[in-house]
């Protein structure tokens, strides 16, 4: 005797049913970029021999940052680009001991660093950013977070690339790690950072689709910033924002994975989980503030339409994952056990949800291995283990209630501050 479905029973199997399809898209999207980024990865960008340097402004944005300021420094002021040709900005917003130490550099070296202290933090990130864009003199920007440390000739790698086109908008390198080996926390976000920075980006450069500038680690043509309205603060990711304006108005932007630039991972949960709920938030802002644009654009194929709007929803698979947790007990609520070993065999929502949920639990599998196996060809120096899949399994489903209050906070317009990720300086020995 076949299990007789109630309109209740069949109205829940049925969203059980769109919510996984929803899910697998997702997956499977994870598993098509990991194609393209096989197939894109001979592909090695060349650019041309510089006799004479542009002038370059450099942007620090910090808050409190007494751990690395000195770092990020240090590292700036030994680039081995031509002095005359190179400013510092430092936007200070702290209030804490950061503030003396970003003075003691600006006394020694008046003639490179400019030091700008505010009192309110107007804008945050963004309205620092635009601060220091309007008092720059350089044809080129570049934006390095606190934790970050350019290696030595950054911007003598960096700087060529514009001159292959001038419609190029940013140039953005692989962000990379500085304490990737600290615990099994730092191992699986360093895993996460390899599989967007070496898999995703480059992707997405590879298929010239719509990309994100990671917020540090790129350099943009001060033309193109101030053509786009430059920074603004009505979203929490002001780098996704003004990414999306560039390239909706006709910027390209170039991804390098073979130059990286590494930054201090969160060592701590709860930290990550902050770290996250600002981007998740950030990004559902971005994806409000853009995706009629997106969808109306006349410039955009519909792959690259879909894949924009993919990307600007992309923590939207987390409030999907949330409300299918909850559906599983009311599944359970329900249906009798004995259905799920008999009767749901044979209804019409079986073998979609199977073909659906097996795609979600390949997925992550396929993408971080394809990530592994590239990251430990790529770079030897930042090889990395099967195992640390695992790990970054772990730590996804701990972000999953933070992201999703981020993103109903969001869709709600709540406004909330830009609190900064809390940086210790730690390095790899």
């Amino acid at each position: 005797m076949i299990y007789q479905l109630s309109t209740t029973q069949f109205i829940i199997l049925l969203a059980a049913t769109i919510l996984t399809i929803i899910l697998s898209i997702y997956a499977a999207n994870y598993c098509l970029l990991a194609l393209i980024s096989l197939r894109v990865r001979k592909k090695i960008l060349k650019a041309p021999s510089l006799k004479k340097w542009p002038k370059v402004s450099i942007h620090l944005p910090l808050y409190n940052e007494g751990n690395v300021a000195s770092r990020l420094l240090e590292s700036c002021i030994n680039l081995d680009y031509p002095k005359n040709k190179l400013e510092i900005f430092v936007i200070d917003d702290s209030n804490d001991e950061t503030k003396y130490i970003v003075d003691i550099y600006g006394n020694k070296y008046p003639e490179l660093i400019s030091v700008i202290h505010r009192k309110l933090r107007k804008g945050y990130k963004a309205g620092a950013l635009q601060l220091a864009l309007e008092k720059s003199t350089g044809d080129f920007i570049a934006i390095f977070d606190a934790d970050y440390m350019p290696s030595k000739n950054f911007l003598k790698k960096m700087i060529p690339f514009f001159y292959n086109n001038d419609k190029i908008a940013f140039v953005q390198a692989r962000c990379s790690y500085l304490n990737k080996n600290l615990s099994w926390v730092t191992k699986g976000i360093s895993l996460g950072i390899d599989g967007y920075s070496l898999i995703d980006q480059r992707a997405r450069h590879g298929a010239n689709l719509l990309a994100h500038f990671s917020g540090t680690g790129g350099i943009f043509r001060k033309e193109a910033i101030m053509e786009a309205g430059g920074w603004q603060s009505d979203t929490l990711a002001e780098d996704l924002d003004l990414s999306m304006r560039l390239q909706l108005n006709g910027w390209k932007y170039t991804y390098l994975p073979n130059i990286s630039i590494p930054g201090e991972i969160p060592p701590k949960l709860t930290i990550f989980m902050k770290q996250q709920y600002r981007w998740s938030k950030g990004f559902t802002q971005c994806f409000l503030k853009h995706w009629k644009k997106v969808i109306r654009s006349k410039k955009l194929s519909i792959f690259q339409k879909f894949e924009a709007l993919i990307q600007l929803g992309t923590y939207f698979v987390y409030p999907f994952s949330f409300v299918g947790l909850l559906y599983s007990l009311l599944l359970l609520l329900v249906f009798p056990v004995d259905f799920f070993f008999n009767d749901y065999w044979k209804s019409v929502f079986a073998p979609v949800i199977s073909l659906s949920s097996a795609m979600i639990y390949f997925s992550p599998f396929f993408f971080y291995g394809t990530t592994i196996s590239e990251l430990n060809k790529w770079d030897k120096k930042e090889s990395t283990d099967f195992t640390n899949i695992l790990f970054l399994l772990i730590i996804g489903p701990t972000t999953l209630i933070a992201n999703t209050k981020g993103i109903l906070e969001a869709l709600t317009q709540k406004r909330s501050p830009f609190n900064r990720t809390f940086k210790f300086g730690f390095m790899d020995n």
